[in-house]
């Protein structure tokens, strides 16, 4: 009787344990019906939580940045590429990143303009110093910039000659010129729908 009254108290004791060892999903919605943001904007998951992000429909990305280049892949970040989804789909993409540290991580979409936008996310952001709203606002700071800058000449267009596609095979967009002379090897993105314009 003693016995089983231990393994009884063992199983409970541990129980707790095993149940917090369970891991928390994120859902975070990509664009969609609330416009070029990702839906919750930030969120404050602890190691080994995974961010599943959602796409909606246009086309969109998950791509990881800094605090002091917000609109700017991070080298050695994640990044989901681009998730093309038509108005008419009934499947949508996800794309999950397994939390690794509680520092904070700091997220854009690489469509022309959104992240200049507003479309910015955040995991693990305090609340004083390199906070989300000055995240964002870096972001949106970016937009004043572009358009400021003369010198960057946008050639966001479908390209159906290069090499050779279709709207229904996919085709390649060119990216902008100064991106073209840094990163030569990005110049032209293949995806498998046309990028949206916005």
């Amino acid at each position: 009787m003693f016995f089983k009254s231990l393994l009884a108290s063992l199983v409970l004791v541990s129980a707790p344990a095993v149940l917090a060892a369970e891991p928390k999903v994120w859902d975070i919605t990509v664009g969609g019906a609330a416009g070029l943001v990702y839906t919750p904007n930030q969120v404050k998951p602890d190691v080994g939580d995974i961010l599943s992000f959602h796409f909606q429909i246009k086309n969109h990305t998950v791509t990881q940045s800094s605090f002091d280049s917000p609109c700017t892949p991070l080298a050695g970040g994640f990044d989901s590429g681009f998730m093309p989804v038509a108005a008419d789909a009934t499947e949508f993409p996800v794309y999950n990143v397994t939390v690794q540290t509680t520092d904070p991580i700091w997220i854009h979409c690489e469509q022309v303009g959104h992240c200049g936008m507003g479309m910015v996310f955040a995991a693990n952001a305090p609340k004083k110093g390199n906070t989300f709203d000055a995240f964002l606002a870096a972001a949106m700071a970016t937009a004043t910039q572009t358009t400021a800058d003369s010198t960057t000449t946008w050639t966001d267009s479908w390209s159906s000659d290069y090499p050779s596609a279709t709207p229904a095979s996919g085709g390649y967009y060119k990216r902008n010129v100064a991106e073209e002379e840094a990163q030569p090897e990005r110049r032209w993105s293949r995806v498998m729908a046309k990028r949206d314009a916005n």
